[in-house]
């Protein structure tokens, strides 16, 4: 039996009036006449009669009452209870925590985390290259790390693929390739590449040769002899072209009258963020992983260029797929917040209705996707192509 159906005869028992009652619950009058008739199956007695002015409640009735009160009042005692050890949860995360859109990612998935009253992030300073080796150390939660390039896995930990970052090129206004709009990587066969110094600039400039190496040529390096992001914004790259991933800082740091941005078209050029954690912990992380993936999704962070604000990839994909299988518009808003991990009662709350009716909406939008849970949903979502 469902909790809501209790809930709702409640307010019914309580105003006496199916009218009522139905405005309170954002809901109709059939499908509260719906809910008690199968209240009255479930039990095989009649829970109300009709009276002079209304309603009232038979015997059956009244002990159902007197009882259903009861349950929902353990059962809200127990969503506390878990939701105050969900709270008291502290998920330690490393990795790229320099890069500007993982920060942005963090920030949306740890405000996520904390309104559902699932965790709370806390960020821990570490080199990227040691980020999985505290993971398996136990003294990390979750590393977000670039994918391996060669695909190996790192024994020990689960992968989650959260998104692509593509790579931007960087030139000054005077060099050649100033007047494209934009790169593929065999327009970078004879040029030659600013190359950075420390151990993250040489994980990077690994990513880049095995690119360069997958379209035939090794990539002419120009060493550049600055060892911070500060200096780079304004020390001058001459004839080199400077390869950057998309987060690395914020494009207009970058872009002057002396030199501006160009995206590289290519879908091989880009550098995989992923999440990683312990095999053996992944059940107990796993509501962090998911929240992890939605937001990336929503985000669409893989895009090209600078960022116009534009909505995220995610939201057009609902809409894609609403339209595909002939969503209304409750069912599509519904369907978005369930999708990006969001409780059935927060979803009732952002749209002003009952658990009863969010449960409604959802089940005819599985019945429309043709799936059958959550991650079905995620999967068609995704599925969705995009015109960009």
């Amino acid at each position: 039996m469902e909790t809501e159906l209790l809930r709702e005869y409640l307010v019914i028992a309580d105003e006496m009036n199916f009218t009522h009652a139905a405005k309170r619950l954002h809901t109709t009058q059939s499908t509260l006449s719906k809910h008690v008739a199968a209240l009255e199956r479930e039990f095989g007695e009649p829970m109300f009669r009709r009276a002079r002015r209304g309603i009232e409640l038979t015997e059956a009735g009244s002990v159902l009452y007197r009882r259903a009160a009861a349950i929902v009042d353990m059962m809200d005692g127990t969503r506390t209870e878990i939701a105050q050890l969900r709270r008291s949860m502290t998920v330690r995360v490393a990795g790229l925590l320099q890069n500007g859109d993982v920060m942005g990612l963090l920030s949306r998935v740890a405000r996520t985390l904390r309104t559902d009253e699932q965790a709370s992030l806390s960020l821990l300073p570490a080199s990227v290259p040691s980020a999985t080796s505290l993971v398996l150390g136990s003294e990390a939660d979750v590393a977000i790390c670039h994918k391996n390039f060669d695909g190996a896995e790192i024994e020990g930990l689960v992968c989650v693929e959260l998104y692509r970052e593509k790579l931007l090129a960087f030139v000054e206004s005077t060099n050649e390739l100033a007047s494209c709009k934009e790169l593929s990587i065999d327009d970078l066969r004879t040029a030659s590449l600013a190359r950075l110094s420390g151990s993250y600039a040489d994980y990077g400039w690994t990513n880049i040769r095995r690119i360069c190496a997958g379209h035939g040529f090794d990539p002419r390096g120009v060493p550049l002899p600055i060892d911070n992001m500060i200096d780079l914004m304004t020390y001058p790259l001459g004839d080199a072209v400077l390869l950057l991933q998309r987060g690395m800082m914020p494009v207009d740091t970058f872009t002057n009258e002396h030199r501006c941005c160009l995206p590289v078209k290519d879908d091989d050029a880009v550098f995989v963020v992923c999440a990683y954690c312990r095999a053996d912990d992944e059940e107990r992380l796993r509501p962090v992983l998911d929240v992890l993936r939605r937001e990336a999704a929503h985000m669409g962070i893989e895009g090209d260029g600078p960022r116009d604000g534009s909505r995220g990839r995610f939201r057009s994909r609902c809409d894609a797929l609403a339209r595909e299988v002939n969503l209304n518009e409750s069912e599509e808003a519904a369907m978005q917040g369930f999708a990006r991990g969001r409780s059935i009662d927060r979803i009732a709350g952002d749209l002003g209705l009952s658990r009863i009716m969010v449960g409604d909406l959802l089940a005819s939008v599985y019945k429309k996707a043709g799936v059958r849970d959550r991650q079905g949903l995620l999967d068609r979502i995704e599925a969705k192509e995009l015109p960009w």
